[in-house]
Formats: C-alpha cells, sequence, structure tokens
C-alpha cells in the first residue's frame, strides 16, 4: 500500500501522484497517472517537480478524483 513518507521538506498534505494513483486503485475506481495529472492541471492543481515524481495535495487530488469519477 502506498504511504506519505514523513519529511521535513514536503508539506503535511501532499503526496506523490503516483502514491495517490495506487490508492485510488482500491476504490473500484481506478484512473491512470497521465489522466490523474491532467485532470489535476485542468482544474487548477498545482503539482510540484521533486526529483522526477510530482507532488500535489492529498485533498485537491481526492476532489479531482471525485469530479473524474462524477463525469461517467
Amino acid at each position: 500500500m502506498a504511504t506519505a513518507a514523513m519529511s521535513p521538506y514536503v508539506p503535511g498534505d501532499e503526496i506523490k501522484v503516483t502514491d495517490a494513483v495506487e490508492l485510488f486503485q482500491e476504490t473500484g475506481h481506478p484512473i491512470s497517472l497521465s489522466t490523474l495529472e491532467r485532470q489535476s492541471r485542468a482544474r487548477g492543481v498545482t503539482l510540484v517537480k521533486r526529483g522526477r515524481a510530482n507532488y500535489a495535495s492529498w485533498t485537491a487530488l481526492l476532489k479531482v478524483h471525485a469530479a473524474w469519477v462524477d463525469g461517467f
């Protein structure tokens, strides 16, 4: 299971987008990494690049995923 690592350099609500994708697979409404990133950008969610990974607010990603699921 994906978990957010405790780091003094990452704000408490931020999560790696790839970890969010793994968590959303458990909901029964899986979403691909590219779709989640595209939908996030379209809804104005800030994606922060750290190394090779993008990070975003977990709360914002939950809202993006909910809107995406609701759009079906």
